[in-house]
């Protein structure tokens, strides 16, 4: 049973608790006066910290973001296949680099310019992979890192001096080659207008093998390394891409068919779960694939790639397409040697 209303009691509970209120409402204007004054100061402290700051400090906390947003690519379109959102953190992370750009001290050594490598963007980093010869990189999603013909002898023939790729019928991506004789050793990345956007550094053994490709991007900071692994045919049989923590990112491993050509790559993340897998089609004899499926981490198809070449085996379009067979894009390329 409730108690009895008391007038007396429950007037003098009334006014202890109106007291209460009161009280606890100035102090919320007390700490709220005080938060703005920690933010004035705070703001005060950021503002000369700006006029003195070591652009190392910058560089450092620039590199570490790009690094954080590269693995959140990775994730995206190794993991999850959510293209749409690799593409918007692809476009963050190339904001996030014009800035960089636009911040640099003009007062910053020329030496030290001069010995820093072109560069390398982590967002393509996750989806493009190189040839270890003079064939061109496969644009990812829809071309995988193959295992490349042996490097041809001196005078063999004309090395690919520059490929450009076509987007929308319009100029998106221009990539210069460099050689060492007949050795491609780097992969420089430019965009539309000419202005550097990254490069793959190719390092090779005693044996002329390439067994290690750098991504670097355009300070020269090393955002991604990726080893490989070979087997008794001298086939690539694994890629270990790390981050420049000498921390796993994932793995990709590869088989191929009694014809030496390659018939699947499977991505397997830093706990070696599979995330995805590309299996490659190939017409009669050909040496090349014409179609590669695209699989989730439970092996159902989501999507595939049509491609083409021209009479030396490059790849002049790729068409991709989703499941239901709706197209994604078409990307054209065109070639010049020298």
């Amino acid at each position: 049973m409730a108690d009895k209303y008391d007038p007396d009691k429950d007037y003098a509970e009334y006014l202890e608790l109106a007291k209460s209120q009161e009280e606890l409402e100035d102090r919320i204007a007390k700490l709220l006066e005080e938060r703005q004054k920690l933010k004035e100061k705070a703001d005060r402290h950021l503002e000369r910290a700006g006029q003195a700051v070591n652009f190392d400090f910058i560089k450092t906390a620039a590199h570490e973001f790009q690094v954080e947003i590269l693995n959140e690519i990775t994730k995206a379109v190794i993991e999850s296949n959510n293209l749409e959102k690799a593409v918007k953190l692809i476009d963050h992370l190339e904001t996030h680099l014009e800035a960089r750009l636009r911040l640099t001290p003009k007062r910053e050594d020329e030496a030290t310019k001069k010995k820093a490598p072109p560069t390398v963007s982590p967002a393509i980093a996750a989806r493009k992979k190189l040839q270890p010869t003079g064939k061109p990189a496969r644009f990812e999603p829809s071309r995988p890192t193959e295992q490349a013909p042996p490097t041809p002898p001196a005078g063999a023939g004309r090395n690919i001096i520059e490929r450009r790729t076509i987007l929308n019928d319009r100029l998106h991506e221009i990539c210069r080659y460099e050689y060492d004789n007949d050795r491609l050793t780097r992969m420089i990345f430019l965009g539309p207008n000419g202005n550097p956007l990254r490069t793959h550094q190719l390092i090779y053994n005693k044996d002329g093998v390439l067994v290690q490709e750098i991504h670097i991007d355009r300070a020269g900071i090393t955002l991604q390394v990726c080893d490989r692994e070979f087997n008794k045919q001298d086939k690539i049989a694994k890629e270990i891409v790390r981050n420049p923590h000498n921390e796993v990112l994932h793995t990709v491993e590869f088989r191929y068919d009694r014809h030496a050509r390659l018939t699947k790559k499977e991505w397997r993340d830093s706990r070696h779960r599979r995330i995805k897998s590309w299996e490659y089609r190939y017409e009669k004899d050909a040496a090349e694939p014409s179609k590669i499926i695209w699989r989730d981490e439970r092996n159902k198809p989501y999507g595939f790639v049509e491609l083409r070449y021209d009479d030396k085996e490059h790849i002049i379009e790729e068409t991709s397409k989703d499941r239901a067979g709706d197209l994604i894009r078409a990307i054209t390329y065109q070639y010049f040697y020298g």
